[in-house]
């Protein structure tokens, strides 16, 4: 997601861009939504991966929660 995309989208759900400081602010504050919702996906395959019994599906998954967390660094 560009921070083109991040203004729109703060736009469109109403908040203010007349501020001097909005680009610099929704962009951290889209940068920490976007943090948490990967970390609470990988979470779900931590847990997934712990009670799967197959080591192939559990290394898969475990694949799955690193990627998703990777994503996160530049």
């Amino acid at each position: 997601m560009t921070k083109d995309d991040v203004i729109r989208m703060a736009r469109e759900a109403g908040w203010d861009a007349h501020h001097a400081e909005f680009d610099t602010r929704i962009e951290r504050f889209a940068t920490l939504v976007a943090a948490a919702e990967r970390e609470f996906c990988a979470k779900v395959c931590d847990e997934e991966s712990m009670e799967e019994r197959d080591d192939w599906a559990m290394r898969r998954i475990e694949a799955c929660a690193r990627v998703i967390r990777a994503r996160g660094t530049p």
